[in-house]
């Protein structure tokens, strides 16, 4: 009895491959996602214990809590808040200080803001372009703190339109035709014989239009 030994095509296994390579990627974005929204949450809720302690600050001292001369919210070595916050969170990607502001930096302040930046950018709560240098994209503040403005986006110089060549026919004569934007009509149109067939109109001169 002959047995046929029956194996995968070519054509069988790139689709295998193919399907397997797109499972993988699919993966892979979907962990990534799941990766930053997890590290946003975390750098939201951060942000709340800071938020939870210079109101507290306030409560006793009737305004908030100057910044830092840099000015931020300083993590290390994170002690300014105490004994209202034991150890202010640095951001968990990046190791710096969150961006902490308020109306007067030299002194007690009326309000304040703290800014982060997400890397979610499909967050429903971003913000983008505000905070100082517009690089931040959420905030927590006091209720009495102006909402910040984003930066507007700026508006391109719009290139003017140019005009292409156009040749005319002038007591027979071939020669280049002035054009103007935006509508590029030819100059002094209709006091040309012909536009653009000079080589009709003005026979044996040699033009290119």
């Amino acid at each position: 009895m002959n047995f046929v030994k029956k194996g995968f095509t070519l054509i069988e296994l790139l689709i295998v491959v193919s399907i397997i390579s797109l499972i993988v990627i699919t993966g892979f974005f979907l962990a990534r996602n799941q990766f930053l929204k997890g590290r946003d949450a975390r750098r939201k809720a951060d942000i709340h214990k800071i938020q939870e302690a210079v109101e507290e600050y306030e409560k006793d001292h009737d305004c908030y809590p100057p910044p830092p001369p840099d000015p931020t919210t300083n993590c290390d070595p994170g002690t300014g808040l105490k004994p209202y916050l034991s150890q202010i969170p640095c951001d968990i990607a990046t190791g710096l200080s969150f961006y902490y502001e308020t109306d007067n930096p030299g002194g007690c302040g009326k309000w304040y803001r703290i800014f982060i930046l997400l890397d979610n950018l499909n967050d429903k709560d971003i913000i983008p372009a505000i905070g100082p240098g517009s690089k931040y994209n959420f905030y927590l503040a006091s209720p009495n703190a102006p909402v910040p403005t984003p930066a507007a986006s700026p508006i391109p110089t719009p290139t003017p339109p140019t005009c292409s060549d156009y040749w005319g026919c002038k007591d027979g004569v071939c020669i280049l035709v002035p054009r103007e934007p935006p509508d590029c009509l030819p100059i002094c149109q209709p006091g040309y014989d012909a536009l653009n067939i000079c080589e009709q109109a003005c026979p044996g001169l040699e033009c290119t239009p």
